[in-house]
C-alpha cells in the first residue's frame, strides 16, 4: 500500500460523494496503490450511510464510526492506527 488518505469527518453527507470521487480519480490517475480511511467522529446527519453506499463502489473506501463525537484528535488517532500505507496524509 502506497498511501493513506485519512479523514476525519463530522455531518458532512453533502460533501462526502464529491470528495470520494476526486481524491480516488487523482490517486488512481497517478497509478498508485491507496486507501481512503473516513472517521465519521458522531455524525448526527446521514453521513454513515452515505458512506456505507460510497463503499459499493469504492472498493479502497475504509471506516471507522464513533457513537459520539469525541472530537478531530482522537478520530486522526483511529484513522493512523488502521492506516496500511507507508504515506498516511490527512
Amino acid at each position: 500500500m502506497d498511501l493513506s488518505i485519512v479523514v476525519p469527518l463530522y455531518n458532512e453527507e453533502a460533501s462526502l460523494p464529491e470528495l470520494t470521487e476526486w481524491l480516488a480519480r487523482v490517486c488512481r490517475g497517478l497509478n498508485i496503490d491507496f486507501e481512503l480511511i473516513y472517521v465519521d467522529d458522531g455524525s448526527k446527519d446521514r453521513s454513515w450511510q452515505v458512506i456505507e453506499q460510497l463503499s459499493q463502489t469504492f472498493p479502497e473506501l475504509k471506516a471507522i464510526s464513533f457513537r459520539r463525537n469525541y472530537g478531530k484528535s482522537a478520530a486522526l488517532n483511529e484513522g493512523f492506527a488502521a492506516a496500511k500505507g507507508k504515506v498516511v496524509i490527512t
